[in-house]
């Protein structure tokens, strides 16, 4: 079993959506599953070592 990632996915109406996915493609796949719009961009989000 792949190790999950916390991926933030954007909208080209300025929506953001947080899922869990293996990789990019999947993180991509549920986002349009989930939401109805235009993808612009999908990043891993990634912790502050400050906080």
């Amino acid at each position: 079993m792949e190790k999950l990632l916390p991926f933030r996915v954007h909208f080209e109406d300025g929506h953001k959506l947080d899922i869990s996915a293996a990789n990019a493609k999947s993180a991509t796949d549920k986002a349009k599953a989930a939401y109805d719009g235009i993808i612009r961009k999908v990043k891993i989000v990634r912790e502050s070592e400050a906080a």
